[in-house]
């Protein structure tokens, strides 16, 4: 037996499937790249509005008097306690605060190293007190010149420093009371910071891929609904119109086109209804043709006058009805009646009821008394009758006639006389 194809349903989902989670993957990758870069660009313009704010909130005169200190190398503690250091240090702190920075501070390019600290808004262990030099990234250290050679505001991507760790920076030029660019201002945010973002927006990305994929799974289901589960149905009227079925098509919310090949296939029912009901009342005519040809052409000889009764005193005739001489039924008349006359020659003592066991086929009964010389309608049809050479007759139901010794009897049928043959007997 041949195998049948795929299922359209298990088609349509073997073929959405991989595409819905090609989309998915692909819209999250998308809304995860967005938000990333959003995230960053959001982290950067943070960190340049914040240190170009810083640069323009700390007192040019403080700040060059300050790093004059840090240069000659003045006691850090005895310092960061006067009022020039904290008065321009407590802000920093708030913002840095508030912000959510890591670090918030101004340098000065120089040292023994590359870079020497002069306000510091951080507190606690990671505090860089005034005058302390660090190293920094070749990258960072030539953003620094540039800022202090050309008044730019200079932004790192994520680096590693040694002591920090994964930084991003920002530094904005800082003037000092003659107008010069003098140090930068620097804020900081670690890493860890953007991780939480980066975290956040990853589940939201993931929540979008969820919300898509079961978005595109409803989808999915939606088509299936409309549309395989018609094509399903239309395929299951259509094979049981095939197996004999002839009801009309399922009715079934479906597209116009499926709803179209339904009344298409409806149609066809109807036509194959018609078809087949013509052909079985051809098939059933012909069949009857058949049978009543094979009838008449066995029945062809049967005679049209049985002779029912045949003995001394009587001879019984049946003669087949006028209006049924040539019929298949008037033959099968005959034959019934000349059965019943070899049944009432085996049986004499039948005779008797000739008449009544004459009934079962339509037919006129003579009854000629040979002894009395008289014939008569024994049935309930009257017989058509030629006495003599041209004495023509008709005898009522029960109406007899006298019959002259040696005389010519006839019958008159459709088909033409039929002579009888009859003796008075002593």
């Amino acid at each position: 037996m041949r195998p049948e194809g795929t299922p359209i349903q298990a088609l349509l989902w073997r073929t959405f499937t991989p595409a819905i989670v090609v989309v998915a993957i692909a819209l999250g990758a998308l809304v995860y790249s967005r938000l990333y870069d959003t995230i960053l660009d959001g982290f950067s313009r943070k960190l340049v509005t914040t240190s170009s704010l810083t640069a323009a909130l700390v007192d040019p005169g403080d700040h060059d008097w300050l790093i004059a200190a840090a240069r000659a190398g003045a006691a850090s503690d005895l310092v960061e306690a006067m009022p020039r250091y904290r008065r321009n240090v407590e802000p920093m702190r708030r913002i840095r605060r508030e912000l959510g920075l890591t670090y918030l501070y101004s340098q000065v390019l120089g040292g023994t190293k590359d870079v020497v600290y002069v306000l510091d808004s951080t507190e606690g262990s990671e505090h860089s007190t005034i005058g302390s030099e660090d190293e920094l990234p070749g990258e960072t250290r030539a953003g620094l010149r540039a800022v202090t050679d050309h008044g730019v505001v200079y932004v790192s991507p994520i680096q590693f420093q040694e002591q920090w760790g994964l930084l991003k920076t920002a530094a904005a030029p800082m003037r000092g009371r003659d107008g010069r660019i003098v140090a930068t201002a620097g804020a900081d945010v670690n890493i860890s910071v953007i991780q939480v973002a980066t975290q956040n927006a990853l589940f939201a990305s993931a929540l979008i891929g969820v919300a898509s994929l079961l978005a595109c799974a409803l989808a999915t289901l939606m088509i299936l609904r409309r549309v395989a589960q018609p094509i399903e149905g239309l395929k299951g009227d259509a094979l049981r119109f095939a197996a004999g079925d002839r009801n009309p098509p399922t009715v079934r919310p479906a597209p116009r086109e499926v709803e179209r090949l339904r009344q298409d296939l409806a149609e066809l029912a109807l036509d194959l209804i018609a078809t087949m009901r013509t052909a079985w009342t051809q098939t059933a005519d012909q069949d009857r043709a058949s049978n009543r040809r094979l009838i008449e052409d066995l029945l062809a000889d049967e005679p049209a006058v049985v002779s029912l009764v045949d003995d001394d005193g009587l001879l019984g005739l049946w003669i087949a009805a006028d209006d049924d001489s040539e019929g298949a039924e008037a033959r099968l008349g005959r034959r019934a009646m000349r059965a019943l006359a070899e049944r009432i020659a085996a049986a004499p003592e039948l005779a008797a009821d000739w008449t009544a066991l004459a009934q079962a086929a339509p037919g006129a009964l003579l009854a000629i008394d040979r002894r009395a010389g008289v014939v008569r309608a024994a049935g309930e049809r009257p017989v058509r009758l030629r006495i003599g050479a041209v004495d023509e007759v008709t005898l009522a139901p029960g109406e007899g006639r006298a019959l002259a010794p040696g005389a010519m009897l006839s019958v008159l049928t459709p088909a033409g006389p039929i002579t009888i043959g009859w003796a008075a007997r002593a």
